[in-house]
Protein backbone atom coordinates (compact mmCIF):
# COMPACT_ATOMS: atom_id res chain seq x y z
CA UNK A 1 0.00 0.00 0.00
CA UNK A 2 1.54 3.27 -1.64
CA UNK A 3 2.24 5.71 1.81
CA UNK A 4 3.30 9.73 1.31
CA UNK A 5 4.57 11.54 4.23
CA UNK A 6 3.93 14.90 3.85
CA UNK A 7 6.23 17.62 6.11
CA UNK A 8 5.62 21.02 5.47
CA UNK A 9 8.66 23.56 6.59
CA UNK A 10 9.82 26.97 6.66
CA UNK A 11 13.15 27.55 7.63
CA UNK A 12 13.81 24.48 9.17
CA UNK A 13 17.28 23.87 8.83
CA UNK A 14 17.75 23.18 12.60
CA UNK A 15 15.43 20.36 12.68
CA UNK A 16 14.83 18.89 9.44
CA UNK A 17 17.45 16.67 9.15
CA UNK A 18 16.41 14.53 12.65
CA UNK A 19 12.93 14.11 10.78
CA UNK A 20 14.30 12.38 7.73
CA UNK A 21 16.88 10.40 9.23
CA UNK A 22 14.13 9.03 11.80
CA UNK A 23 11.89 8.10 8.66
CA UNK A 24 14.94 6.94 6.79
CA UNK A 25 14.81 3.83 9.25
CA UNK A 26 11.06 3.17 9.19
CA UNK A 27 10.60 -0.51 9.42
CA UNK A 28 8.13 -0.54 6.71
CA UNK A 29 9.73 -1.22 3.03
CA UNK A 30 11.18 1.71 1.62
CA UNK A 31 9.77 1.53 -1.65
CA UNK A 32 6.22 1.75 -0.46
CA UNK A 33 6.38 5.36 1.05
CA UNK A 34 7.59 8.43 -0.15
CA UNK A 35 8.42 11.49 1.74
CA UNK A 36 7.42 15.09 0.42
CA UNK A 37 8.76 18.04 1.93
CA UNK A 38 7.18 21.05 1.28
CA UNK A 39 9.28 24.40 1.11
CA UNK A 40 6.95 27.15 2.22
CA UNK A 41 9.11 29.90 0.98
CA UNK A 42 12.41 28.84 3.09
CA UNK A 43 15.61 31.21 2.53
CA UNK A 44 17.68 28.31 4.96
CA UNK A 45 19.26 25.35 3.39
CA UNK A 46 15.70 23.29 3.84
CA UNK A 47 15.42 22.44 0.63
CA UNK A 48 19.01 21.43 0.06
CA UNK A 49 18.69 19.47 3.37
CA UNK A 50 15.57 17.95 2.28
CA UNK A 51 16.97 16.65 -1.34
CA UNK A 52 20.17 15.03 0.37
CA UNK A 53 18.10 12.97 2.36
CA UNK A 54 15.78 11.67 -1.17
CA UNK A 55 12.54 13.56 0.10
CA UNK A 56 10.43 15.15 -2.92
CA UNK A 57 10.85 18.70 -2.25
CA UNK A 58 7.12 20.69 -3.73
CA UNK A 59 7.34 24.35 -3.27
CA UNK A 60 4.32 26.49 -1.91
CA UNK A 61 5.60 30.42 -1.85
CA UNK A 62 2.64 31.36 -0.45
CA UNK A 63 3.48 31.63 2.89
CA UNK A 64 0.88 29.26 5.37
CA UNK A 65 1.31 25.89 7.48
CA UNK A 66 -2.26 25.12 6.01
CA UNK A 67 -1.63 26.43 2.78
CA UNK A 68 1.69 24.20 2.61
CA UNK A 69 -0.20 21.02 3.83
CA UNK A 70 -2.89 21.25 1.23
CA UNK A 71 0.27 21.66 -1.35
CA UNK A 72 1.94 18.77 0.08
CA UNK A 73 -1.18 16.38 0.07
CA UNK A 74 -2.33 17.53 -3.58
CA UNK A 75 1.17 16.28 -4.51
CA UNK A 76 0.78 12.83 -2.39
CA UNK A 77 0.28 9.63 -4.75
CA UNK A 78 0.13 7.02 -1.92
CA UNK A 79 -3.27 6.09 -1.08
CA UNK A 80 -2.68 6.78 2.59
CA UNK A 81 -1.55 10.07 3.35
CA UNK A 82 0.67 10.58 6.75
CA UNK A 83 1.21 13.84 8.12
CA UNK A 84 4.39 14.93 10.62
CA UNK A 85 6.51 18.09 11.07
CA UNK A 86 10.04 19.07 10.50
CA UNK A 87 10.54 19.52 14.30
CA UNK A 88 9.34 15.70 14.74
CA UNK A 89 10.95 12.30 15.22
CA UNK A 90 8.61 9.01 14.72
CA UNK A 91 9.23 5.60 16.14
CA UNK A 92 10.72 3.17 13.48
CA UNK A 93 7.19 1.40 13.31
CA UNK A 94 5.63 4.51 12.90
CA UNK A 95 4.52 4.07 9.21
CA UNK A 96 3.90 0.37 9.38
CA UNK A 97 1.81 0.69 12.58
CA UNK A 98 -0.39 3.42 10.75
CA UNK A 99 -0.89 1.94 7.62
CA UNK A 100 -1.95 -1.86 9.51
CA UNK A 101 -5.03 -0.33 11.05
CA UNK A 102 -6.01 0.99 7.32
CA UNK A 103 -5.35 -2.37 6.24
CA UNK A 104 -7.21 -4.35 8.97
CA UNK A 105 -10.29 -1.81 8.56
CA UNK A 106 -11.24 -1.06 4.87
CA UNK A 107 -13.65 1.33 6.07
CA UNK A 108 -11.20 3.43 8.30
CA UNK A 109 -10.88 6.96 7.44
CA UNK A 110 -8.21 8.08 9.68
CA UNK A 111 -6.03 7.46 12.66
CA UNK A 112 -3.68 9.50 14.86
CA UNK A 113 -1.96 9.03 18.34
CA UNK A 114 -0.52 11.26 20.85
CA UNK A 115 2.60 13.81 20.40
CA UNK A 116 5.32 14.45 23.19
CA UNK A 117 8.20 16.69 23.48
CA UNK A 118 11.93 15.12 22.98
CA UNK A 119 12.89 18.33 25.37
CA UNK A 120 11.60 20.77 27.66
CA UNK A 121 10.97 21.03 31.74
CA UNK A 122 9.40 18.07 33.09
CA UNK A 123 6.22 19.89 34.19
CA UNK A 124 5.97 20.68 30.18
CA UNK A 125 6.71 17.01 29.34
CA UNK A 126 4.10 15.89 32.05
CA UNK A 127 1.36 17.94 30.31
CA UNK A 128 1.61 16.34 26.85
CA UNK A 129 1.41 13.15 27.91
CA UNK A 130 -1.42 12.99 30.42
CA UNK A 131 -4.01 16.20 29.94
CA UNK A 132 -3.41 16.11 26.38
CA UNK A 133 -3.56 12.80 25.82
CA UNK A 134 -6.85 12.40 28.20
CA UNK A 135 -8.38 15.15 26.03
CA UNK A 136 -7.71 13.56 22.80
CA UNK A 137 -9.11 10.57 24.34
CA UNK A 138 -12.37 12.10 25.30
CA UNK A 139 -12.64 13.79 22.21
CA UNK A 140 -12.16 10.51 20.35
CA UNK A 141 -15.30 8.79 22.49
CA UNK A 142 -17.09 11.39 21.66
CA UNK A 143 -16.66 11.01 18.07
CA UNK A 144 -15.08 15.08 17.78
CA UNK A 145 -11.55 13.31 16.89
CA UNK A 146 -8.58 16.33 17.40
CA UNK A 147 -5.26 15.33 15.86
CA UNK A 148 -2.15 17.36 15.57
CA UNK A 149 -0.73 18.08 12.34
CA UNK A 150 2.73 16.14 13.42
CA UNK A 151 1.42 12.42 14.03
CA UNK A 152 -1.77 11.26 12.05
CA UNK A 153 -2.50 9.77 8.59
CA UNK A 154 -5.70 9.66 6.85
CA UNK A 155 -7.23 8.00 3.41
CA UNK A 156 -6.13 10.54 0.60
CA UNK A 157 -10.16 9.94 -0.78
CA UNK A 158 -11.72 10.51 3.02
CA UNK A 159 -9.26 13.69 2.84
CA UNK A 160 -10.84 15.03 -0.13
CA UNK A 161 -13.80 13.95 0.64
CA UNK A 162 -13.83 16.26 3.91
CA UNK A 163 -12.93 18.91 1.52
CA UNK A 164 -8.61 19.48 2.46
CA UNK A 165 -7.15 21.76 4.76
CA UNK A 166 -9.06 25.74 5.07
CA UNK A 167 -6.14 27.12 3.29
CA UNK A 168 -6.71 30.39 4.37
CA UNK A 169 -6.23 29.90 8.67
CA UNK A 170 -3.40 31.18 10.04
CA UNK A 171 -3.84 27.76 12.63
CA UNK A 172 -5.83 24.82 13.31
CA UNK A 173 -6.31 23.43 10.27
CA UNK A 174 -5.17 20.05 11.56
CA UNK A 175 -7.71 19.90 14.08
CA UNK A 176 -10.31 21.56 11.44
CA UNK A 177 -9.58 18.32 9.05
CA UNK A 178 -9.82 15.63 11.83
CA UNK A 179 -13.15 17.25 13.22
CA UNK A 180 -14.76 16.79 9.47
CA UNK A 181 -12.87 13.45 8.62
CA UNK A 182 -14.79 11.75 12.24
CA UNK A 183 -18.37 13.09 10.62
CA UNK A 184 -18.17 10.89 7.60
CA UNK A 185 -15.98 8.15 8.28
CA UNK A 186 -14.01 5.92 11.45
CA UNK A 187 -11.04 7.50 12.73
CA UNK A 188 -9.18 5.51 15.18
CA UNK A 189 -7.09 6.77 18.55
CA UNK A 190 -3.83 4.55 19.31
CA UNK A 191 -2.23 5.92 22.33
CA UNK A 192 1.03 3.82 21.42
CA UNK A 193 1.30 5.64 17.80
CA UNK A 194 3.61 8.21 19.27
CA UNK A 195 5.97 10.33 18.06
CA UNK A 196 8.24 13.22 19.57
CA UNK A 197 8.73 16.70 18.73
CA UNK A 198 10.23 20.26 20.11
CA UNK A 199 9.20 21.79 23.03
CA UNK A 200 9.30 25.23 20.61
CA UNK A 201 5.71 26.75 21.43
CA UNK A 202 6.09 26.12 25.12
CA UNK A 203 9.05 28.58 24.54
CA UNK A 204 6.72 30.77 24.30
CA UNK A 205 5.60 30.89 27.44
CA UNK A 206 2.71 28.92 28.77
CA UNK A 207 0.31 31.69 29.48
CA UNK A 208 0.54 33.42 25.92
CA UNK A 209 0.21 29.53 24.36
CA UNK A 210 -2.98 28.79 26.82
CA UNK A 211 -4.70 32.15 25.89
CA UNK A 212 -4.51 31.45 22.22
CA UNK A 213 -5.43 27.76 22.27
CA UNK A 214 -8.60 29.10 24.90
CA UNK A 215 -8.85 32.23 22.02
CA UNK A 216 -8.91 29.97 19.26
CA UNK A 217 -11.43 26.65 21.03
CA UNK A 218 -13.62 29.84 21.57
CA UNK A 219 -14.02 31.24 18.33
CA UNK A 220 -14.13 27.72 16.48
CA UNK A 221 -16.53 26.01 18.28
CA UNK A 222 -18.69 28.36 20.26
CA UNK A 223 -18.64 31.77 17.40
CA UNK A 224 -17.94 29.33 14.40
CA UNK A 225 -15.63 30.97 12.79
CA UNK A 226 -11.75 30.43 11.84
CA UNK A 227 -9.32 31.52 14.57
CA UNK A 228 -7.93 34.90 14.37
CA UNK A 229 -4.93 35.10 16.09
CA UNK A 230 -1.83 33.29 14.38
CA UNK A 231 0.55 31.13 16.27
CA UNK A 232 4.12 32.18 16.30
CA UNK A 233 5.15 31.43 12.75
CA UNK A 234 7.39 28.36 12.89
CA UNK A 235 6.46 26.17 9.96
Amino acid sequence: MLTTVVIPAYNEEQYLSRCLEALAHQTYPTGSFEVIVVDNGSTDATAEIARRWRARVVQEPCKGVARARQTGFEAARGEIIASTDADTCVAPFWLARSVAHFREDPALGGVYGPVRWYDGQPADQWVLQHPVVWAQWLSHRARRDLWWGSNFAVRREIFWKAGGFPVDWATGEDTDLSLRVSRIARVRFDPDLVVYTSSRRAQEGWFKLARGTLTGAVERFMLRRPPSQPMVDLR
